[in-house]
């Protein structure tokens, strides 16, 4: 396979490590009590079995553990058997002879035919911080005191008084996708508070659009954020808009990351992807264009790092929301990364908690604008001083082939609306308004087609 894939000109990664085992999620927030307050609310979702707490909910089971528990018994527990069955000796014996009988019949076949790990039937060690920050040595690789010291900074300049976005955090170094821990698990997240975010260093099983499924490395910003979007609100604010809020907060978190990244290069394709300027290719033009048209050559030497996906379900009188981010900020590969846009920029790099923290305040102060005055005709300014579509020519697959012109999106629906072209491109009058669910944007080929 890699041959072939080298032949393809494509670069195939020399590492024969297999897919990493999935870690401990780590629940924490800003004040430490909070956490206390959700592992109450837990109570009434908890099943005790063999003295273990199990949260059993829709996707997931969820083993609710003190960070006192943390050690390497319980470490191996949580492993899949695959991986247990290649440990030294006597770190398995130790284990199998002090642990507990399996906690639920669901996680005892937890590898399929094949040797394939089942990551959705292995048992999710939930490590609940009720009195302090996770420690560095429990999560090496993301710093929980940075984040929250750079969270506590970005809101002091927010007027909002009563702040929740990225208040409280769940991460894991390795988790299956932090979309499906919120969304496929609705027992858990109703114990969950608004604004709650997920995050992790690697994902094994991202999700993108339709049946999309993406393994995510370290040096990407990947996270998840839950909302709660009242219904008296939809006919004001409709729940449409939230993919929109969130590419502009992404983009506005990155350029109020600090001094001098305001000009980096970062747009907005429709409907819900983020596109940055391709260092190799600035003599395209100059970095922004904002408020203008971008000739052809000017879009081409714009690439993908990152992408959001929305899903929503309604219940009690509220939209619950898990909006899901995807950024690449330090990978060289495929395309490009905000650190190499931030080095041609003589800047220095991103880091991931900073970024995060940033993108969440944004994402909170257009939220509750939102909320307040809908998708406004300063929102909708905003939204096109960034995204790469307007004047753009396009073919329209479903109608025949028809040529057309992007015009923008509706305030009401937030529909693309396109006009059609006619004799020396001269508009006919006629029009199209195209929801994203059913039409796909393909940008290097200038075509709008039917989404199969």
């Amino acid at each position: 396979m890699k041959a072939c894939l080298s032949k393809l000109g494509l670069i195939a990664n020399k590492d024969d490590t297999g897919v990493p085992s999935l870690s401990r999620l780590h629940l924490s927030a800003a004040d430490s009590t909070e956490v206390s307050q959700i592992v109450k609310g837990f109570s009434e979702v908890i099943t005790s079995e063999d003295s273990q707490q199990l949260i059993k909910a829709e996707h997931d089971t969820f083993l609710l553990e003190k960070p006192s528990s943390f050690g390497v018994q319980n470490l191996v527990q949580a492993l899949p058997k695959v991986v247990q069955d290649i440990l030294p000796n006597s770190i398995a014996n130790q284990s199998s002879s002090n642990s507990p009988e399996d906690p639920s019949s669901e996680t005892k076949n937890e590898v399929e035919s094949g040797g394939i790990v089942d990551y959705d039937k292995v048992v999710k060690s939930l490590v609940a911080h009720e009195t302090s920050l996770p420690e560095s040595k429990e999560t090496p690789y993301f710093n929980h005191n940075a984040f929250y010291a750079n969270l506590k900074h970005y809101n002091s300049f927010s007027s909002n008084s009563n702040i929740v976005f990225g208040k409280t955090l769940l991460y894991g170094e390795v988790v299956t996708s932090t979309s499906t821990l919120l969304e496929k698990n609705p027992t858990l997240i109703s114990k969950l508070p608004q604004g709650l975010t997920a995050t992790a260093t690697t994902q094994v099983a991202g999700r993108g659009r339709g049946n999309n499924v993406w393994v995510s490395p370290p040096g990407s910003l990947m996270f998840s954020t839950l909302l709660r979007h009242a219904l008296d609100l939809n006919t004001r604010a409709p729940v449409v808009f939230i993919q929109y809020l969130a590419a502009l907060a992404i983009v506005s978190g990155i350029q109020n990351y600090d001094v001098g990244y305001e000009n980096l290069p970062v747009r907005l394709k429709w409907p819900n992807d983020i596109y940055a300027l391709d260092p190799s290719k600035t003599t395209a033009g100059p970095q922004r264009f904002p408020n203008k048209e971008l000739t052809e050559d000017q879009r081409a030497a714009y690439v993908k790092i990152g992408g959001i996906l929305v899903n929503s379900s309604y219940s009690g009188g509220d939209y619950t929301l898990v909006v899901g981010i995807g950024l690449n900020v330090s990978n060289a590969s495929p395309t490009t990364s905000l650190n190499q846009l931030a080095q041609k920029a003589s800047l220095p790099p991103f880091t991931l908690e900073k970024l995060l923290a940033s993108i969440l305040t944004q994402f909170e102060i257009l939220y509750t604008r939102f909320c307040v005055s809908g998708f406004s005709k300063e929102f909708e300014a905003l939204y096109y001083s960034y995204w790469l579509h307007a004047g753009q020519v396009v073919t329209l697959e479903q109608e025949s082939g028809v040529k057309a012109v992007i015009r923008g999106i509706t305030r009401d629906w937030g529909l693309l609306v396109a006009e059609e072209l006619g004799w020396e491109d001269r508009p006919t009058g006629k029009k199209w308004e195209l929801q994203s669910d059913s039409n796909s944007f393909d940008f290097f080929r200038g075509l709008l087609k039917r989404k199969v």
